[in-house]
């Protein structure tokens, strides 16, 4: 399978298949901006219902990341790591815009919000169990 990322307003699309290839992309999207605001960065599975299949993760903040899950179905869901504690808050870059990040959604860590694309990618867009969610009402 296939997914879509995006980062930035314009500033990068990639497709990827692989995990190799998406380490790689989101490597190269780390070390482009480093001197930037921490990126979202959101990879899109393959359209499979009304509401697009997608992850948000936060690349480039160097302790803390989030991780953001909307299904097929348009339920969506924020995941984190119970042992960890809210994280900084930090402003971060969503599509061009500053964003502040919630301390209480950064409960994440870039190695585990990575992990976390990497079961994406290999699940078909599945909600990744590398975290412990908390749906959206």
């Amino acid at each position: 399978m296939s997914i879509d990322i995006t980062w930035g307003r314009g500033d990068g699309a990639a497709s990827v298949s692989t995990v190799a290839e998406l380490d790689a992309t989101l490597d190269t999207i780390s070390r482009a901006h480093t001197e930037h605001l921490p990126y979202c960065v959101t990879l899109i599975a393959p359209g499979r219902g009304e509401f697009p299949v997608m992850l948000d993760i936060c690349i480039g903040h160097p302790e803390r990341s989030f991780v953001y899950h909307v299904a097929a179905d348009g339920s969506s869901a924020w995941g984190y790591q119970p042992d960890l504690e809210p994280g900084p808050p930090f402003t971060f870059d969503y599509a061009g815009s500053p964003t502040d990040a919630w301390p209480e959604r950064t409960r994440v860590t870039d190695a585990t919000a990575r992990q976390a694309a990497r079961q994406f990618l290999t699940s078909g867009g599945q909600r990744p169990p590398a975290l412990t969610w908390e749906t959206v009402e």
